[in-house]
């Protein structure tokens, strides 16, 4: 098992760098930490993001058609979740524990870190992953910075799960077992459904949980994503601190939000519903409102 400190960021590609830096200021109520021009052929930025365990947002956007996001981003069909990056004590050690379980990963070294890329066709489940020595970009240490009460931001409280849509859920869950020391905390078919399976992973810094998503028949519209899209990040899920506030953002931007639930747990209720990729840099986006924090997962 790769031992893991910290998980650092979620970066997304986008070739529209004005449009979603609104998105992530003034809609998620992100705040522009850093930016940066890289001579690999891209503009990046990186944002803090609410929550006490600084898990942090990047954007990237290419500079020249030759860029190695431009050919992501044409495979992709526009802006979409790029990589998820996680910081490890030991490259060298993550390289022999990949290897031990005949996973190649592609290395790199640059500007004080030590890169260890697991590839999405070679161990990831179609979703890139940056295992990375040398110091955290979202320092944990650090105390969670300070964010401007923003009312017209949905109010975001932390960054619940990344859900991933995989053929196998139990397969991967094994692997994500062998490689990050994921462990699955509640598995089963979701709400009243009979068209998928949920396996929610508590990770190994319990910083962020982790979903898969498999199909249970042919007809669910897992089965449809994996059919056009293949395994691959699927959605990500915000908690936010007021219900009313994040519909409110929404009309205020003329998002529609849709699949609405509610339900209760031991006396508390909880609010769910989603949000298009088209109007959210290309992620399907889940909101989730607890009464009572913790009762939803």
């Amino acid at each position: 098992m790769i031992k893991i400190t910290h998980f650092d960021h979620i970066s997304t590609a986008s070739e529209n760098q004005e449009r979603e830096i609104d998105l992530f200021t003034n809609f998620f109520g992100f705040q522009i930490r850093t930016e940066w021009h890289s001579d690999e052929g891209f503009y990046g930025v990186g944002f803090n993001v609410p929550g006490k365990d600084r898990v942090g947002w990047e954007l990237l956007v290419p500079d020249n058609n030759e860029s190695f996001l431009t050919g992501f981003l044409k495979k992709n069909k526009g802006p979409g979740i790029h990589h998820v990056s996680m910081q490890i004590p030991s490259a060298e050690e993550a390289i022999q524990n990949l290897e031990s379980l005949n996973i190649q990963p592609v290395i790199t070294k640059g500007e004080g870190h030590h890169n260890v890329y697991l590839h999405p066709k070679r161990g990831g489940a179609g979703l890139l992953f940056q295992l990375f020595e040398g110091e955290a970009w979202n320092n944990p240490d650090l105390p969670e910075p300070t964010f401007k009460k923003n009312i017209n931001s949905v109010g975001i409280k932390r960054i619940h799960h990344l859900a991933q849509a995989v053929i196998d859920e139990a397969s991967v869950e094994a692997r994500y077992e062998k490689l990050f020391g994921y462990k699955s905390v509640m598995r089963g078919p979701r709400k009243t459904s009979n068209e998928f399976v949920t396996n929610v992973l508590e990770t190994q810094t319990k910083e962020i949980h982790w979903e898969l998503i498999s199909s249970i028949n042919d007809d669910s519209f897992i089965k449809k994503f994996l059919n056009e899209r293949g395994e691959g990040p699927h959605h990500v899920t915000f908690i936010v601190n007021d219900w009313k506030q994040a519909m409110r953002a929404c009309k205020n931007r003329e998002i529609e939000p849709f699949e609405f639930y509610e339900n209760t747990i031991n006396n508390s209720k909880y609010i769910e519903c989603f949000l298009h990729p088209r109007d959210m840099a290309g992620m399907l986006v889940q909101l989730v409102w607890e009464e009572k924090e913790g009762i939803w997962i």
